[in-house]
């Protein structure tokens, strides 16, 4: 019998979300209503947040968080490169270039040491903007960010779309806004929780919050107390509502999330006890298990020692319906920022040429990290 492809990420549904988005669909509003603001607070309280604005992407969200920080051309935005574009793309948007520092090469978030270095280098014209990354749902050390800095006019937004429910070892939630000024996540299928498309910035400033607000729904302020049809354009910032629908799934998947969470964690324990005696290949370390969410599982393998090709066993691998991919193409390497800069950043070249993402999500069962880890000891 031909096995099922087992993918890298998938979503999980059961009927309790087709109940809750078919009784949405059923309601008065479909676009957004209160369903959404039932679940921005539900997702604020949850991380321990003051404010949660949610939006029609994650990269919307990461958009309309660099709109809320006012960032400018002159500011110097400080980040990772190994990341999804939706990083910086407000960045981009609003004329400012990013400032790439190296990373950790065991877990693959910016390391926190290069960061406090060019931190502490000479000021530009600008503010300046940190932007640390939670890849594969291991917090980055953002109470050590927040006491490095020395200008007061600094932000953090933390991209934490890999990491919901993970903590930091201070105990408090990623997305509470304890040690940042803003917090985004993203629900795309592959993540923790999912609503279709969608993401969400939380903070616990009522002005990033109006910013917030302000840039998802047209730019438009409405307050005409005497005139209640009319209202005022106050910025061009286009539409990135999120819908009633969209936060009945939402809302029916937070109700897992503690779920979710523990079998991702159990499904990564399962792959290193299976993997434990594989030369060649480094998992992340079981010292991460008790604050990491585990958003995706990314091997380093050493492709040269093993005298075979990514590519070769990722095609190997499907043959056997089995799905990979890749994280992170680092970001300097796209066309669109068009510069030379591996040389710069030897960590992050070495974890690229390495990275294998192996499947992980919440459909899968011990059994499933077991044929994974047979193929790939066959090959390897």
């Amino acid at each position: 019998m031909t096995k099922k492809f087992l993918p890298y990420a998938k979503q999980s549904i059961n009927a309790d979300d087709l109940q809750a988005v078919k009784k949405a669909l059923r309601g008065d509003m479909i676009t957004r209503g209160p369903l959404v603001e039932e679940f921005e607070e539900a997702l604020a309280s949850f991380c321990g947040a003051e404010y949660a604005v949610a939006f029609a992407s994650g990269t919307s969200a990461l958009d309309a968080a660099s709109y809320a920080a006012e960032i400018q051309p002159y500011d110097r935005v400080i980040t990772t490169p190994n990341t999804f574009v939706g990083t910086i793309t407000g960045v981009i948007k609003r004329g400012a270039t990013p400032t790439f520092v190296d990373i950790d090469p065991i877990t693959g978030n910016l390391d926190v040491s290069q960061l406090e270095k060019t931190m502490n280098e000479p000021a530009t014209r600008g503010k300046e903007v940190l932007m640390p990354v939670h890849f594969a749902g291991i917090p980055v050390d953002v109470e050590r960010v927040s006491r490095a800095i020395t200008r007061p006019d600094t932000i953090i937004i933390e991209d934490a779309a890999h990491a919901l429910g993970s903590a930091y070892k201070t105990g408090e939630r990623v997305g509470s806004c304890a040690f940042s000024d803003m917090t985004v996540f993203s629900f795309h299928p592959a993540k923790h929780v999912t609503t279709g498309e969608g993401g969400c910035v939380l903070t616990n400033n009522p002005e990033f919050k109006k910013r917030l607000l302000l840039y998802r729904n047209n730019g438009i302020v409405k307050n005409d107390e005497d005139d209640p049809w009319k209202y005022d354009v106050a910025d061009i910032t286009g539409n990135h509502n999120f819908t009633d629908f969209q936060a009945a799934l939402g809302l029916s998947q937070l109700k897992r999330i503690d779920d979710f969470i523990a079998t991702r964690k159990s499904l990564v324990k399962a792959y290193r006890s299976q993997l434990a005696d594989i030369s060649h290949i480094q998992l992340v370390p079981e010292e991460y298990d008790e604050f990491a969410s585990y958003h995706i599982l990314t091997l380093q393998i050493n492709f040269d020692e093993i005298k075979t090709s990514r590519a070769d066993l990722m095609n190997q691998l499907h043959k056997k319906r089995i799905g990979t991919q890749v994280h992170y193409i680092p970001l300097y390497h796209h066309s669109f920022l068009n510069k030379k800069l591996a040389d710069y950043f030897p960590y992050m070249e070495d974890f690229y040429a390495k990275a294998l993402t192996l499947p992980l999500h919440c459909n899968m069962s011990e059994k499933d990290v077991e044929r994974v880890s047979e193929q790939l000891k066959k090959w390897l």
